[in-house]
C-alpha cells in the first residue's frame, strides 16, 4: 500500500528534530573536550560529506552563483548564530539552545516586511507578541535545582542569535528563485569552515580518537537532519506539517531530564505552550499574498532551519 504523503512528511519532521536535539545533546557532551570552534569547525567539515556525490556530479556548475553576496551574508549570520548556538548549548542547558531556534520565525515576518517588502497582516503581528511573550516565560523560568533563571546577558544573547538565524533564514528566501538549496548549503558550510579556520590555532584542543569519531557522527547526522526537513517539506508542504517542527523543544527538555536530570518548572511549560500557540496562530492565519509562494519557497527555507 502507497504510504500517504502527509504521513511520511509528518515523520520525516519528527525524526529531523529528534535527530537535532541529539546532535545538541552530543555537542553538550563533546564540550568538556573540545573547543567551540573546534565544534563548529568540525561540524561543518563532516556536513559536507553527503554532499559530495551531489558536488561530484556537479562539479562544472556546482558552485556557480551570482548572488555571492547573499551567500557571504548567509554564511556570516549563519555562523554567528552557530556560535551563540553552541555556547548557549554548552553554558546552559538543551532547552535554551532549543528556544534560540523557536524564537527565530518570530523575527522573519519583521525583516520580510522592512527588507524583503513582504505583506504582513495583523495576525503576524499578534503570533509575535504572544511568541515573545512566551519567551519571557521560558527564558525566566528555573530549572530544577536553580535559585534564578538564567542571566539577562545570557537571555539577550539567545535574542540576538534568534535574529541572526531569521536573517540567515530571510537571504535564503531570498536566493530561492535562482540557488538550489544544496548549493546554500555548500556554500554555507565552506564560509563557515573558512571563518572558524581562522580562529582554530588559537582555540584548538588534543582530540582523542573517540571525540574526532563523535564530530564525524555530528557533521554526518547534522547533514542528513537537513536533508530529512527539506524532504519533509517538499512532500507534505509547510502549513501542513510545519507546526510539528515544535516537537523539537519537548525533545530537548526530554534529553535534558534524562542526560543531565535538568527538569523544567511548571512556568516554562506554560512559556512554550504559549509560544506553540503563537506558531498556531501564524499558520493558520499566514499574510494571503504570500500564501501562493509557500510550496516555492518551503525546500529552500527549511534547508537553513538548524543554522548549518
Amino acid at each position: 500500500m502507497k504510504q500517504s504523503p502527509l504521513l511520511y512528511g509528518v515523520l520525516l519532521v519528527l525524526a529531523s528534530e529528534l535527530t537535532f536535539a541529539l546532535i545538541s545533546a552530543l555537542i553538550k557532551y563533546l564540550s568538556n573536550d573540545v573547543s567551540h570552534v573546534q565544534l563548529v569547525f568540525f561540524r561543518n567539515l563532516f556536513a559536507l560529506i553527503p554532499l559530495l556525490p551531489w558536488l561530484i556530479k556537479h562539479r562544472s556548475d556546482a558552485m556557480q552563483t551570482s548572488n555571492f553576496k547573499l551567500h557571504l551574508l548567509r554564511g556570516l549570520t549563519g555562523v554567528g548564530a552557530m556560535f551563540i548556538y553552541t555556547y548557549v548549548i554548552t553554558t546552559s542547558n538543551l532547552v535554551n539552545a532549543a528556544m534560540m531556534l523557536l524564537l527565530a520565525p518570530f523575527f522573519i515576518p519583521l525583516i520580510a516586511h522592512f527588507w524583503l517588502r513582504q505583506y504582513q497582516n495583523s495576525a503576524t503581528a499578534i503570533s509575535i507578541l504572544i511568541g515573545f511573550s512566551g519567551a519571557y516565560l521560558c527564558l525566566t523560568a528555573k530549572m530544577s535545582g536553580q535559585i534564578n533563571g538564567i542571566e539577562l546577558s545570557l537571555a539577550m544573547l539567545i535574542l540576538f542569535g534568534s535574529m541572526l538565524t531569521a536573517i540567515s533564514k530571510s537571504t535564503i528566501s531570498k536566493m530561492s528563485k535562482t540557488e538550489p538549496s544544496k548549493r546554500i548549503v555548500c556554500y554555507f558550510s565552506l564560509i563557515a569552515l573558512f571563518i572558524s579556520a581562522i580562529f582554530l590555532p588559537f582555540d584548538w584542543q588534543p582530540l582523542s580518537w573517540t571525540n574526532l569519531a563523535l564530530l564525524v557522527l555530528l557533521g554526518i547526522t547534522a547533514s542528513l537532519g537537513q536533508l530529512m526537513m527539506t524532504k519533509a517539506f517538499t512532500i507534505a508542504g509547510a502549513s501542513t506539517i510545519g507546526l510539528f517542527s515544535y516537537s523539537s523543544i519537548l525533545f530537548a527538555a526530554i534529553l535534558g531530564a534524562l542526560w543531565w536530570q535538568q527538569f523544567p518548572q511548571m512556568q516554562w511549560y506554560v512559556g512554550a505552550s504559549t509560544i506553540v500557540i503563537a506558531g498556531v496562530v501564524a499558520f493558520m492565519f499566514p499574510p494571503k499574498k504570500l500564501q501562493h509562494n509557500e510550496s516555492k519557497n518551503s525546500d529552500s527555507l527549511t534547508t537553513a532551519q538548524k543554522c548549518a
